[in-house]
C-alpha cells in the first residue's frame, strides 16, 4: 500500500483507547502477527503496546478467570436427539439484566427473541463487513442481505 493507512481502534475496544491505536500497530511490524510477538513487544514499558495490557498480576489473573468463566457459559449446548440437528448454545445474554439466560427464555419471551434475532443479523452483517473482499462468499452476502 502507497499511502500510511490510518489505524484506529473499534468503538467496542474501550480498554485500548488509552494507546495510540496507529503506534500500535506500527510497533507490531504490520505482517506475522501473533499474540505472542504482541506480546513480547509489550513488555517493553516503553512501548505504545504496554499501556494495552494488565500489568498486575493478581488484576489480570481475575480477568483472566472471569474470561474462562464466560467461555464456560457460552460452550455449554443442548445436544439434539437427531443427529442431523446442530447443537444448540444453552445459555444466550439477556438484554434486559445482561446476564446469561437459558436459550427457553429467549424462545418463550417475544420481546427478548426478537432482541436475540436482531443481534443474531448485526453479527451477520459484520461477518459479511469482514469478509467482504472474498467474492467466493458473495452468494452468503445476498443471502445476508436479503434478511
Amino acid at each position: 500500500m502507497s499511502e500510511k493507512m490510518k489505524v484506529t481502534w473499534k468503538s467496542c475496544a474501550s480498554n485500548f483507547h488509552k494507546a495510540d491505536a496507529q503506534k500500535c500497530f506500527e510497533e507490531m511490524g504490520g505482517t506475522d502477527i501473533t499474540p505472542e510477538k504482541v506480546l513480547k513487544i509489550a513488555k517493553d514499558e516503553n512501548t505504545e503496546l504496554h499501556k494495552c495490557f494488565e500489568w498486575d498480576d493478581s488484576v489480570a489473573a481475575e480477568k483472566y478467570r472471569l474470561s474462562q468463566a464466560r467461555q464456560i457459559i457460552t460452550f455449554l449446548i443442548i445436544k439434539p436427539e437427531k443427529k442431523e440437528e446442530p447443537p444448540i448454545r444453552m445459555f444466550q445474554i439477556s438484554s434486559e439484566k445482561q446476564v446469561y439466560q437459558p436459550i427457553k427464555v429467549f424462545v418463550e419471551n417475544k420481546d427478548e427473541y426478537k432482541i436475540l434475532l436482531n443481534r443474531a443479523k448485526a453479527e451477520l452483517v459484520n461477518l459479511r463487513n469482514r469478509y467482504k473482499q472474498l467474492s467466493e462468499l458473495e452468494d452468503v452476502f445476498a443471502a445476508i442481505d436479503s434478511l
